[in-house]
This record gives structure tokens, C-alpha cells and sequence, in this order.
């Protein structure tokens, strides 16, 4: 059994903010293992949090293991938990200025409220697990399934735009997909990874409340150990994803001037290959403590594939970094 408790002193201070905005959060929370017979195995934790902003939330989860043999098992688990409104969303104070051609200057306010319920998450999850060859290759196979409801959103409830936007509890998102994937140990000193995931998200979000996302992703990977040397190369594949505008561009780009480029939803599927090589230069052992020195260089993006990985982010090419490693 477990038992313990945590608090969380968090002051915020910004001129975006009414005021200075402090909040308190402070957990409680137990957790226990059984085993249920030789092959069942039962997981259950509560948690209780109290926050300045919301009422206390109960957090129940557990999970069912069942081990077909030492080297099997499956695994399910449910979960609830909860996100209470951030400072931001709380203290928020600000005027959103508003150009359009040949109509003066006007600003959109935008201000905070506690006055809502803290975001809600459950989720499922349903998983296999399976060990080979002498614990060579471990593969494991998951599913999951999570309903989010009352997301927090800044929303003006009425169409004048001189009315201020505030965080409402309004929308739900289903996030569900799965994921399969192994670890093998070629020899002591090269290991390797491959895995897929694939999620999907059904939402009632609108503009810029929704979700972006990639639906496939793929990692694969190897590892070198062998006496000074070491080494990696990591190979990272994402798919392309939407990430929706804010309403504001859709509903104002009737007034823009013919020309204005606007900001783009798709970000096309991008491949990352990234290699590390490095050898220890000097070692030495004191007691129980290894201390070395490491010489290394490291390539990101070594394909130099040019993407961003969000609308707005920056375009990332490659890049080489040499590094000194020092332990003590």
C-alpha cells in the first residue's frame, strides 16, 4: 500500500492578468497492489484534490492483470481524473485589437472566470504483454479509449464582438486508437525498438477549440553499447495532421485585401532520422561511482527533411551538435 500527499503554491503575475492571481492545489492519495490467486493480479488507487478554484474531485482507477504464464499477460485499466481551470483562464484581462480596411480600430475584450467546472477525463485502456526467446523480444499490443467532457473554451456567447469572450464548459472529444510494438536485445551491447500508433478523435469543438492531430505515427530505433563506443539512431515517422484555424480567420476573411496569406490547417507527414556517435574518453571507477568524460556528435534530421511540425512553428532542417559529457 501506498499513501501520500502533495501541495502546490502557484503565483501568477502578468499584465494579461485583472490582478496578481495565487492558487492552491493539495492532494491526497492511497494505492494498493493484491494478487488474487496465482495468475490475478488487482491494482486500485483513490486520489482527493482540493484546488482554490474548483470544488474537491474524487480520482478513483484500477486495473485487472491477468498473467496467462510468467512470460504473458493482459492487462485492463479505467481511469477518472480532472483539469481544473488554469490562472490564465481565471485572471485573464485583456483587449484583442481589431483592424479591418476602412473601419477604425476596435478591441475585443477577453476575460477570465472561476466560474467553471474543472474538465473531466475517463479513460479505458486494454493492453498484452509478451516476453520471447529468453527475454530477447518483449512485444506488446494496446488499446485505449478516453471520453473528455465540460473542456474549458473561451467563447463569446453572443454575436457582438464588443462583448467579452470567457471560458465556458461546453464540448466533449473522444481520443481512441492503439498502438503495437517490441523491444529486442540483438547481443549486450545492441538493442532496438520499433513501434506504430494510431489515434482518432471525434469532437464538438469548433474553430480554434479543436484538436489538431496526426492519425499515424512510427518510431524505430537502435542502440550501441560496445566497450568506449556508443551510438544511436533513432528514425521518427508522423502523418499528416489538420490543426484547425480560430474561428476570427474564418469569420473576418471576407474583409482581408485581396493577397493575404493566410495561415495554413495542414501540416504534411514529415520523416525525422536522428544519429549519435560518441566514445568515452576517459573512465574511472571510485567505489561504486563511475565517473567519465564523452566526446559525441549528434545529427538532427539527418535526411534534412524540411517541415514544421505546427502551422506556426518553425521550419526545421538540420542540425549538428557536438558534445562534451562530463560525470563525476
Amino acid at each position: 500500500m501506498t499513501i501520500g500527499t502533495n501541495f502546490r503554491h502557484i503565483i501568477f503575475s502578468s499584465n494579461i492578468l485583472s490582478s496578481r492571481t495565487a492558487e492552491n492545489r493539495v492532494g491526497f492519495y492511497a494505492q494498493g497492489d493484491w494478487f488474487m490467486g496465482r495468475s490475478l493480479e488487482v491494482s486500485a488507487g483513490l486520489r482527493y484534490d482540493l484546488d482554490t478554484f474548483i470544488s474537491p474531485t474524487l480520482s478513483p482507477r484500477g486495473a485487472l492483470v491477468y498473467h496467462l504464464s510468467s512470460n504473458h499477460a493482459f492487462r485492463f485499466s479505467s481511469s477518472i481524473a480532472y483539469r481544473p481551470p488554469t490562472t490564465t483562464e481565471v485572471g485573464l484581462s485583456i483587449l484583442n485589437p481589431l483592424t479591418l480596411p476602412g473601419l477604425p480600430t476596435i478591441a475585443t475584450p477577453a476575460i477570465g472566470s472561476s466560474n467553471v467546472r474543472p474538465e473531466q477525463i475517463v479513460s479505458y485502456e486494454l493492453g498484452y504483454q509478451g516476453w520471447w526467446w529468453e527475454h530477447r523480444l518483449r512485444t506488446r499490443v494496446t488499446g485505449f479509449y478516453n471520453h473528455l467532457s465540460d473542456l474549458i473554451a473561451f467563447r463569446n456567447p453572443t454575436v457582438n464582438p464588443l462583448n467579452p469572450a470567457r471560458p465556458m464548459n461546453s464540448d466533449v472529444a473522444d481520443v481512441y486508437g492503439g498502438e503495437i510494438g517490441g523491444e529486442f536485445l540483438v547481443t549486450s551491447w545492441l538493442s532496438g525498438f520499433v513501434n506504430y500508433a494510431y489515434q482518432e478523435i471525434g469532437q464538438s469543438s469548433s474553430g480554434y477549440s479543436r484538436r489538431g492531430f496526426p492519425h499515424h505515427k512510427v518510431n524505430a530505433g537502435l542502440r550501441l553499447n560496445w566497450n568506449s563506443v556508443r551510438g544511436e539512431i533513432l528514425y521518427h515517422h508522423v502523418g499528416a495532421a489538420s490543426y484547425p484555424l480560430a474561428d476570427a480567420f474564418i469569420n473576418l476573411a471576407p474583409f482581408f485585401p485581396p493577397g493575404t496569406v493566410h495561415p495554413q490547417e495542414q501540416v504534411p507527414a514529415y520523416n525525422l532520422l536522428n544519429l549519435r556517435l560518441g566514445y568515452v574518453v576517459w573512465r574511472q571507477q571510485v567505489g561504486d561511482t563511475v565517473r567519465e568524460a564523452e566526446l559525441a556528435l549528434s545529427v538532427f534530421n539527418a535526411l534534412n527533411d524540411n517541415h514544421r511540425e505546427h502551422p506556426l512553428g518553425d521550419l526545421l532542417g538540420t542540425r549538428v551538435m557536438g558534445w562534451l559529457t562530463v560525470k563525476l
